[in-house]
């Protein structure tokens, strides 16, 4: 079992029997924040990259990737060999600054793009105008809305998923280039991610718990999903902290506790 981004929102909403407005125009909060609880509660060493640098002389500062959440390390190239450095508190770095350009490399956990920012093709016809990329589409009939993230042609566009549908035929009108075009077709949502493949409980009940609270639910459901969603969590845990990085060959099998 597996979740794209609309059979997840059509989950949620059939869990708690909610279709009002309001609480659909929210469903993405509630994913993202089940996600954010995820990714900082469990150590997944499939969410750590690795980037390469450069370090300015008398420049104590490194920008850090946009997707960046914490440093896992941080090496630089001297005489060509790695040195890995130690994590200081800022006091300290603003004390000593490098004193050469060093090649660097920050291996770090990065926060995965989310399924609610799922992307699909929107295609149109009778365009008038340009449309921008960046900028807010709405739907004439459905009142649907979204943000175009880039436009492959005239007639074509790639936008992040909207919360609702829009309808076939009607005109989408761009918020600032005040372009028009009539809606053709819009691409299936298959897009999922690590989480919602490997782990659809934890996102499902994580998501629920964060819609429940929106609702000021009954205590004993809410209960009930805050109980499901922690027991998922454990479960991911278990794999991430304990399966995924033990060496059986040298170690034998995990002998985390099991939770």
């Amino acid at each position: 079992m597996s979740y794209t981004y609309t059979q997840l929102k059509s989950a949620i909403q059939n869990y708690v029997d909610n279709n009002e407005t309001t609480f659909v125009s929210n469903l993405d909060r509630f994913i993202k924040s089940a996600e954010e609880r995820i990714f900082t509660s469990v150590d997944l060493e499939l969410f750590r990259k690795n980037v390469s640098g450069a370090m300015t002389a008398s420049n104590q500062f490194l920008a850090v990737p946009a997707d960046y959440l914490a440093t896992f390390s941080l090496s630089i190239e001297v005489s060509s060999s790695k040195q890995f450095l130690q994590q200081k508190d800022v006091n300290y770095i603003q004390e000593y600054t490098p004193n050469s350009n060093y090649v660097s490399e920050l291996h770090y956990y990065y926060r995965p793009v989310s399924l609610a920012d799922s992307k699909f093709t929107l295609t149109v016809s009778n365009v008038t105008g340009t449309f921008a990329a960046n900028e807010t589409i709405t739907g004439g009939t459905s009142a649907e809305s979204t943000t175009i993230n880039s436009i492959t042609s005239v007639t074509e566009f790639v936008i992040i998923i909207p919360t609702g549908t829009f309808t076939v035929g009607e005109t989408v009108t761009g918020g600032t280039s005040g372009a028009t075009g009539v809606v053709v077709s819009t691409s299936a949502d298959t897009t999922t991610t690590w989480i919602s493949e490997n782990a659809p409980n934890a996102i499902l009940f994580g998501s629920l718990v964060e819609a429940y609270i929106y609702m000021k639910g009954e205590p004993d459901v809410m209960k009930l999903y805050s109980e499901r969603f922690l027991e998922a969590l454990s479960r991911l845990k278990d794999y991430a902290e304990a399966r995924e990085n033990t060496d059986a060959y040298r170690r034998g099998l995990p002998d985390r506790a099991r939770t």
